[in-house]
């Protein structure tokens, strides 16, 4: 598998997972708002924080239906526009900010183009990472734009076919970019418990071996990301706000809140150290426990010099010093070289 560097982060085989805290456009439209996510964001461990880049006129049509619980709604109903066109006024300048701000605090900022034209406001900011929505992943034109640019390419797969996962892919390699990450994803909101399905993950990442495959979360709660790492996850994204009852964005109420993300953080952390490695052995942490838990056969009387040894003189006791049971059949028959006392744990060099 191919690694992937950005900035000081590097994805891949023995690397942590890329955390991602998916602000989108929870910011409700305020600069200030987004610099406090940020600042939350880093507070809590994550390593990247993204926004979404769009223009309600130019994803969606005024009709458009909804596609997500409309539970997650503050109105009586609506379209996708009546919701895109309250949340998409954030212009270059809060951008710059809020890029400005994750650079000193040593996160990576990136942003989810829906059209070209957001790739060319992005390039201005400069991002060092695009994000493909799943919507988009049959919109080649705009997968072979961002593909141009250079920059690493996190493609997410909700919704996806292999087969259609596989053109995508292969329009970003023939721009001459091969630094792809693929997103196991649902696109069900909230997703349930259920649905997440992150066998399919490991399923993609069988049939794409060199590319690093993590997971976007869509649940409610924390388990089923950190979950996801245990699973193989080379990445997680999760929606992230300060408060899950603001209004406006559909997205606060599926969202980790500060706590929350720094309790995902931490669980992740702890899963990566609990996977560990492979050894043909004892580890380390074992040793004493190897020595002193195991059994070895035991003198079960005095046994003289030049005696030679019965069954019924041995028995098996801690500690596992000496002689295993296993090979009893070998130290049957076998002479004592030397006095041994009662209950003397029985080592090569006695008989």
């Amino acid at each position: 598998m191919q690694n992937i560097s950005i900035n000081n982060k590097t994805i891949g085989i023995g690397f942590p997972a890329l955390i991602i805290a998916e602000v989108g456009v929870n910011h409700n439209g305020s600069v200030d708002r987004g610099i406090e996510l940020i600042e939350a964001a880093a507070k809590a461990g994550a390593d990247v924080v993204k926004f979404q880049t769009y223009k309600a006129k130019q994803i969606v049509t005024k009709s458009a239906p909804r596609y997500w619980d409309d539970k997650l709604n503050d109105d009586n109903g609506g379209t996708q526009y009546d919701t895109f066109s309250k949340l998409d006024g954030m212009g270059i300048e809060g951008y710059k900010a809020f890029k400005k701000r994750c650079q000193e605090l040593n996160v990576i900022f990136t942003s989810t183009p829906f059209n070209l034209p957001d790739v060319d406001l992005l390039e201005e900011i400069g991002v060092d990472l695009y994000k493909i929505s799943s919507s988009d992943i049959t919109y080649i034109q705009l997968i072979k734009y961002v593909a141009s640019k250079g920059k690493p390419i996190i493609l997410s797969t909700g919704c996806a076919s292999i087969g259609e996962i596989e053109k995508a892919v292969d329009i970003i390699q023939k721009e001459g970019n091969n630094k792809i990450m693929l997103q196991h994803c649902i696109l069900q909101y909230p997703c349930d418990d259920e649905n997440a399905n992150l066998v399919k993950m490991q399923k993609i990442q069988e049939i794409f071996p060199n590319i690093p495959v993590g997971y976007s979360d869509h649940t409610i709660g924390i388990t089923i990301p950190a979950m996801s790492v245990a699973m193989g996850a080379f990445s997680v994204e999760k929606h992230f706000t300060i408060d899950n009852k603001l209004p406006d964005s559909p997205d606060h109420k599926l969202s980790a809140n500060p706590s929350q993300l720094e309790d995902m953080v931490n669980m992740i952390r702890t899963i990566e150290k609990a996977k560990g490695y492979f050894h043909n052995g004892y580890y380390p942490a074992e040793e004493a426990s190897f020595l002193n838990a195991r059994k070895s056969l035991v003198s079960n009387c005095n046994i003289k010099k030049g005696t030679v040894i019965s069954e019924n003189m041995l028995t098996a006791k801690r500690p596992g010093i000496g002689i295993y049971p296993e090979y009893l059949d070998f130290v049957i028959g076998s002479t004592a070289k030397v006095d041994i006392n009662e209950d003397t744990t029985i080592l090569k060099e006695m008989i």
